[in-house]
């Protein structure tokens, strides 16, 4: 009779193609072809089918198959929409996941206690049925199985002859194994195990600091966590390890892949966390002997001694020593070793604590000089600015040296003219006075009793031209003539300033 853990089926494997949160590292979105993909929407308009037009028979890639062309697989006939979905879906999460990493980035200080009260129907409630006969059915299993409790996923593999059951507590989980392991179903023995959490991670290189709770608000950027443990010592010390378990696989898958490809740190520490699948270990049933293969020659052999204690200085005792020293050296060296990796580590923080203070304080440095630089360009700034300030005050000044020269020669010019019309207006009043003198003379001379001694006058004017004739003189025309010669002659020089008067 052979174990289980040998005959067996991979749980994990098996129970891969039910998960329909499926991981997100898949090769299809890795490997994502723009041109593959258009190639593939063409031809399924072509078909009737794409985004014009939605046909089931082409465009759905989990349809029957057949459909596609021969020699394509179920990825290549329906690729266009298939990877183009798992690129959306991987974009959406990524976005959701920097977004909750922003969320958590600040102080993890004084974190609230968690939630003790177990849940309905979480990854760890599950067992693995093995050894069933072909002709049992769902419903052979569901009777046996309603007996041990409420149970809510039932997977049957009729070929290789497994079941996967998932009930509401770990409690009816154990009393279904109790009660059930070797039970007799239609001529076999029922083998029931608890099957491995597919949706759990294994977190390792955790300091000191970092509690359960710490560990549930670190990973639920990931997804749902339904349970987080940090494994403790026999003094309750911390050992560095802990467990997280997801509610579905594909989280799980996630952050195994986001903490291998980046450095994902819990606290201020600068110690990544390092995150492997966790390999359950079945630590309660152990190996019965009922699972020894005891048709196989080596079995008798083996068992054909019992227990016993060697004599002193005999064969068995002399290769028992030989093995006991063998181990003693495996004990040693992996204890020299665990001393030079703790040294190693304390070294590393040693130099990472220097480090941090090196990139601090180049930090610092170059934070100054990007001071100095703003500063200097400032400074640069200032002096242009004042530069510029100097030469428009400079053009101020000369425009306005300017202003005053042109305003001081037109108040020169406007003197001179004004003198000038001064000169004029004097030299027009004294004519204007002239005249008037010259009126008042006439006037004198056109009186009544000059008419009555018309004749003396004339004789005497007679006399009189005679007589300046006589002494050389020009004869005096009378005043009516001169003074129309004097008028005409000052029209003549002052014709603009009568016109003003």
């Amino acid at each position: 009779m052979t174990s289980p853990a040998v005959n067996s089926p991979n749980p994990i494997q098996e129970d891969h193609h039910k998960d329909q949160n499926a991981p997100l590292d898949n090769p299809d979105v890795q490997n994502f072809d723009p041109q593959q993909r258009r190639q593939n929407q063409n031809r399924f308009k072509r078909r009737g089918g794409g985004p014009g037009g939605f046909n089931q028979r082409f465009n759905n890639p989990r349809g029957r198959k057949g459909f596609g062309r021969p020699g394509l697989n179920r990825n290549e006939e329906g690729g266009g929409h298939e990877q183009d979905n798992d690129f959306n879906k991987d974009s959406r999460f990524q976005d959701k996941l920097y977004e909750k990493l922003s969320q958590i980035a600040g102080p993890a200080v004084d974190l609230p206690p968690l939630d003790t009260v177990e849940k309905k129907f979480s990854g760890r409630n599950r067992l693995y049925i093995g050894n069933l006969s072909p002709d049992v059915t769902e419903n052979d299993l569901k009777e046996l199985l309603g007996k041990c409790g409420e149970y809510g996923e039932l997977f049957l593999n009729k070929e290789k002859n497994f079941s996967f059951v998932k009930f509401d507590f770990y409690a009816s989980c154990e009393r279904a194994k109790r009660e059930l392991d070797g039970h007799m179903l239609k001529g076999k023995n029922l083998k029931i195990r608890f099957a491995p959490n597919n949706a759990s991670i294994k977190v390792k290189n955790l300091s000191g600091f970092v509690s359960n709770e710490l560990l549930n608000y670190a990973f639920q950027v990931f997804g749902e966590v339904e349970r987080a443990l940090v494994l403790v010592d026999e003094r309750g010390k911390p050992t560095g390890e802990g467990i997280v378990e997801f509610a579905r696989k594909g989280c799980a898958m996630h952050a195994i892949r986001k903490c291998t490809e980046r450095c994902f740190f819990l606290t201020e520490s600068l110690r990544p966390v390092v995150v492997e699948p966790y390999e359950y270990v079945n630590d309660t049933d152990g190996f019965s002997e009922k699972f020894l293969p005891k048709r196989n020659p080596d079995y008798l052999k083996e068992r054909s001694k019992g227990p016993r204690l060697a004599e002193l200085n005999s064969f068995e005792h002399e290769y028992g020593l030989r093995w006991k020293q063998m181990l003693d050296l495996h004990a040693q060296k992996q204890e020299a070793l665990k001393k030079e990796l703790q040294m190693e580590m304390q070294k590393l923080e040693a130099q990472m604590v220097y480090a941090r203070y090196e990139h601090e304080t180049e930090l610092l440095r170059e934070e100054l000089r990007a001071r100095e630089l703003d500063r200097e360009r400032q400074k640069q700034e200032w002096e242009m600015k004042e530069r510029q300030v100097e030469e428009q005050r400079r053009r101020n000044e000369e425009q306005i040296r300017r202003q005053e020269e042109s305003l001081q020669a037109r108040m020169m010019h406007q003197d001179e003219e004004m003198r000038r019309r001064q000169q004029e207006n004097n030299l027009f009043m004294q004519a204007h006075q002239l005249h008037n003198i010259l009126d008042e003379q006439e006037q004198s001379f056109q009186k009544p009793e000059m008419f009555d001694r018309g004749m003396d006058n004339r004789e005497g004017f007679g006399e009189q031209s005679v007589k300046n004739e006589e002494e050389g003189k020009m004869p005096q025309q009378g005043n009516t003539f001169r003074r129309d010669r004097w008028i005409t002659d000052r029209r003549d020089d002052f014709v603009p300033k009568r016109r003003r008067f």
